[in-house]
């Protein structure tokens, strides 16, 4: 197995090099892609490896589907075998152990494979239905069979997207146990309401609006994936997701009119860009 691992950064916090350091040693290739408007200072002056290539420095957002698609062509140019996907503000435990299992497989109906999310304990390997996108492997194989990611989706549920298409083509994810990918979202914080903790995300309009549109842009997609119960969910955690805007952040108008628009086109079948 030959892998290249792709890391896609919005301005960055300083744990980055850490948490860069955590995988890179087992990927052949490490490209980190800057996604931050105008480029970030701190990647500017980061010490580079001979293995890994700065990507978009200095350019626009350009979202993470597309950032994906692009280091995966130039993966498969070296001779990569396999492509792994991460967040800023993930770090591996065991990434050794990691390789080894996944290399271990045999079995050509595993496309990807994923470590357990905050579980350091978990010590069985086990198919799940779905894995973040950070720290998932990809098989070049089923790539060059499915396609990309869908980078109209740019940045909101591109990882699922991907996944319900690869099921969908026979595809399966295996979760392997002995590792541990720790990861925090960097923006979430907790606040009290009516006496109990709550998650804030603070997310952006931007991730707002993708996040609104295309998981209703999948329903029509992937019909038999989602159930009438798991729409209204959707419904609901939106008009939450509404009132704790209005309650605990800043840009509040932007922010659900962003949430607004998003469910609106995608329910009126439009992939029109934020």
């Amino acid at each position: 197995m030959k892998l290249a691992t792709v890391v896609v950064c919005y301005h960055p916090s300083p744990e980055l090099l850490e948490n860069i350091t955590s995988y890179s040693d087992g990927s052949a290739l490490l490209f980190i892609w800057d996604n931050t408007p105008g480029g970030s200072e701190m990647m500017k002056s980061i010490p580079l490896r001979a293995h890994w290539r700065l990507l978009n420095m200095g350019g626009e957002n350009q979202g993470l589907a597309f950032a994906y698609n692009r280091a995966m062509e130039m993966a498969k140019k070296e001779g990569c075998t396999h492509v792994m996907t991460m967040d800023q503000d993930s770090r591996f435990e065991h990434f050794d152990r990691f390789l080894a299992a996944v290399s271990a497989v045999t079995d050509p109906s595993y496309g990807m494979f994923c470590p357990p999310l905050n579980q350091p304990d978990c010590q069985q390997n086990k198919e799940v239905p779905h894995a973040a996108q950070s720290g998932c492997v990809f098989d070049m194989q089923m790539i060059d069979k499915i396609g990309g990611f869908r980078e109209d989706f740019f940045i909101g549920m591109v990882d699922v997207e991907m996944q319900l298409r690869a099921s969908r083509a026979g595809y399966k994810i295996l979760c392997v146990a002995g590792c541990n990918l720790v990861h925090h979202i960097g923006s979430e914080r907790k606040v009290k309401v009516m006496g109990h903790q709550s998650g804030v995300s603070d997310y952006s309009p931007l991730r707002h609006y993708y996040d609104s549109r295309n998981r209703i842009l999948m329903w029509r997609e992937f019909p038999d994936d989602f159930s009438f119960g798991g729409k209204m969910k959707h419904f609901l955690n939106r008009m939450k997701t509404m009132l704790k805007i209005a309650l605990f952040e800043d840009a509040k108008w932007k922010k659900i009119k962003a949430i607004i628009r998003g469910t609106y086109n995608g329910l009126a079948n439009k992939v029109k860009p934020y």
